[in-house]
């Protein structure tokens, strides 16, 4: 008999086997409800950070769902389903190709078999409706429609870009486009802020800086640091290197800190465009063709904004906190001679940004949104 159909007498229901009866049956009922829980939604975004719909999901077995419908919200709206019963096989027709799949396997093919994929998760039938893993928006959109599908799973977003916004360099490609990476601080006497674990702001930087070294050295640009150890430079010795180098970006890397505990999330800061910027006593000159020319950083503070809010979109995808962009007198950029941003990556004095800070995973995470939006933005200065 099924446990849930048992049923008890009147002169039955005080035993102490009663009893024991009455919890068999509720531990029965939470273990089969265990394997289906609600999950939060999963957002869907586009390249720009604009929600494309908030979707209701499922967790089976601690694998993320979502009804087959969300393919025709977030995908294509004329997508078409069908689904057989007796052999449990789904078929979608969207974007001019026909996905079929089985409830329970992992295979996927596509277009009567030119094409087929293997799924980390399988679909399955969840209380009698056939499910898609979060697994098949990941890893198979992106093979329909030739674009490139990210997900954030700590805050449940999954977004969709073209892939051009970051294609790799190929084999021999131009190094040409250089950007200057300035990991701030350094040294045993200039540490920077400090979270109560211990972690210090010059470490920070200069592991992101490093990530950022290596993703360069594949993606077809070269990266020059400022600092490769913990050694102490000077504000004059980080402008000859950049200035030397003749990079066509700067970004300066630094952690914030407050004494409120509250503040939080990442900031980008910019030379203030209302001349108030502390230029150097002399301007630096250049010869083009017969006519001199005055540069300050003020004649890239139009790319320098045109590169933060690029970089803005990218951060924004890791982070439930909006990244804010400020701009203000710098010093630190005001004699650089390329467009240039400084980027304070949280407050090490908050407790979940600093521990974010400590993940390598999380500066992995900064390392290849940062590198996004320098291929978005060399993308469109090279156009």
């Amino acid at each position: 008999m099924h446990p849930l159909n048992l049923r008890l007498s009147p002169e039955d229901a005080m035993t102490p086997n009663s009893s024991r009866i009455i919890a068999g049956i509720l531990l029965w009922t939470l273990m089969a409800l265990s394997s289906i829980a609600q999950a939060p939604s999963a957002r869907f975004i586009d390249a720009e950070g604009k929600t494309l719909a908030d979707v209701p999901t499922v967790l089976h077995d601690k694998r993320i769902y979502l009804p087959v419908d969300a393919v025709k919200t977030v995908f294509d709206e004329r997508t078409t389903q069908q689904y057989n019963l007796p052999r449990k096989r789904l078929t979608l027709k969207t974007k001019g190709k026909t996905v079929r799949l089985e409830m329970g396997k992992t295979t996927v093919n596509i277009d009567a078999g030119r094409q087929t994929l293997e799924l980390s998760v399988p679909p399955q039938v969840i209380e009698g409706t056939p499910m898609l893993p979060l697994a098949f928006f990941i890893e198979v959109l992106p093979v329909l429609d030739d674009i490139e599908v990210l997900y954030n799973p700590s805050l449940q977003r999954v977004r969709f870009m073209p892939k051009t916004h970051w294609q790799p360099a190929e084999e021999g490609a131009s190094r040409e486009w250089t950007v200057i990476i300035d990991p701030g601080h350094g040294g045993s006497d200039d540490r920077g802020c400090e979270s109560n674990t211990g972690l210090l702001e010059k470490d920070v930087g200069l592991a992101l800086a490093k990530q950022l070294q290596r993703i360069s050295r594949q993606h077809g640009y070269q990266a020059h640091l400022t600092r490769e150890t913990d050694v102490k430079k000077t504000q004059l010795e980080r402008i000859q290197i950049a200035n030397g180098n003749q990079g066509q970006l700067l970004l300066s890397l630094h952690c914030n800190a407050s004494f409120s505990p509250q503040e939080k999330g990442i900031r980008i800061y910019l030379n203030n465009p209302k001349g108030h910027l502390r230029f150097p006593t002399a301007a630096t000159s250049t010869l083009t063709g017969n006519r001199l020319q005055i540069l300050s950083q003020a004649n890239f503070l139009k790319q320098s904004q045109e590169f933060a809010a690029v970089l803005q979109q990218e951060l924004n995808f890791l982070t439930e906190t909006p990244v804010v962009i400020a701009e203000l007198p710098l010093v630190a950029l005001s004699k650089v001679y390329m467009p240039a941003v400084l980027v304070e990556l949280g407050y090490l004095s908050h407790a979940e940004d600093a521990s974010r800070l400590a993940n390598p995973e999380h500066i992995t995470g900064i390392a290849t949104a940062i590198a996004r939006a320098i291929q978005t933005y060399r993308a469109s200065v090279s156009q």
